[in-house]
C-alpha cells in the first residue's frame, strides 16, 4: 500500500461519523457541480454535438410503440402534474399528522428550488430542443433538463425523507435508495427517448438537480442535529 494511501486511510480513520458524513456529501456535490459545470463550458464552445447525436442515436434504436407508452408515462412522474400533488399530499401529512413542520418545508423547498432554479440556467444558456419530432408536448429551452432537475431533487428529497424515518425505526432501508435512483434515471432517460432533450441535457439536469438535492440534504441534518440537541 502507498504511504499516501496509509496517511488518506489514518485520516478518514480518525474523522468523527458527522464529519465523514459532511467531507463525503461535499464530494459528491463538488462531482455533481463539476459536470453540471462541465457540460455547460461544453455546450458553450459547441464541444456536446458528437457526444449527444452517438448516445441520442442509440437510444433511439429502442423505438417502438409498447416502449414509447410506458416512456410517456414515466416521463409524466417527473412532470409538475405529478410531483405538485405529490408536494402538497406529502406536506400535508408532514404538517397534520406527523408535526414535522420543517421537514414539510425542506421538501418543499426542494421542489420549488429546483424549479426555479431550472428557469434561470435555461435562461441563460437558451438551448433549443431537438429538431427530431417530439413524440410528446414539449416547450421551452432545452438545457439543463427541468424533469431531470426535478426528478433528482424532489424524489431524492422525498426518498431520503423516507429512508431516514425507517433508518430511526430501524427497519430495513436499503432498497430506497436504490429505487429513488432507479425512478431519476428512468425519468431522465425518458426525456432523451420521446426526442424532446439531449442526453447532454438530461446529465446536465442530475448534475445541477443533485447538487441542489445535497444543499437541501445538509440543511435538513443541519435543523435535525439542532432540533435534537
Amino acid at each position: 500500500m502507498a504511504k499516501s494511501d496509509k496517511i488518506l486511510i489514518s485520516f478518514l480513520s480518525s474523522l468523527s461519523k458527522k464529519k465523514k458524513q459532511f467531507l463525503w456529501e461535499m464530494l459528491m456535490f463538488m462531482s455533481l457541480l463539476g459536470t453540471f459545470a462541465a457540460l455547460s463550458e461544453d455546450l458553450i464552445h459547441g464541444k456536446l454535438k458528437l457526444f449527444d447525436t452517438i448516445i441520442g442515436e442509440w437510444i433511439y434504436r429502442f423505438t417502438e410503440p409498447g416502449v414509447t407508452t410506458a416512456a410517456v408515462w414515466i416521463t409524466t412522474l417527473g412532470s409538475a402534474f405529478v410531483e405538485v400533488p405529490l408536494l402538497l399530499g406529502t406536506v400535508a401529512w408532514l404538517l397534520f399528522r406527523s408535526k414535522k413542520h420543517w421537514q414539510a418545508v425542506m421538501l418543499a423547498i426542494s421542489l420549488s428550488g429546483s424549479e426555479l432554479l431550472n428557469l434561470f440556467l435555461k435562461e441563460i444558456f437558451h438551448r433549443s430542443r431537438p429538431t427530431l419530432p417530439h413524440l410528446v408536448e414539449a416547450g421551452g429551452y432545452s438545457f439543463p433538463s427541468g424533469h431531470a432537475m426535478a426528478a433528482a431533487s424532489f424524489y431524492g428529497m422525498l426518498g431520503y425523507c423516507i429512508w431516514r424515518s425507517r433508518q430511526k425505526q430501524g427497519k430495513c432501508s436499503w432498497p430506497l435508495p436504490a429505487f429513488t435512483g432507479m425512478l431519476i434515471f428512468l425519468i431522465g432517460l425518458s426525456r432523451v427517448y420521446l426526442r424532446v432533450h439531449f442526453p447532454s441535457d438530461v446529465i446536465a439536469g442530475f448534475g445541477a438537480g443533485g447538487a441542489w438535492l445535497i444543499i437541501c440534504i445538509m440543511v435538513w441534518q443541519t435543523i435535525d442535529n439542532h432540533s435534537h440537541s
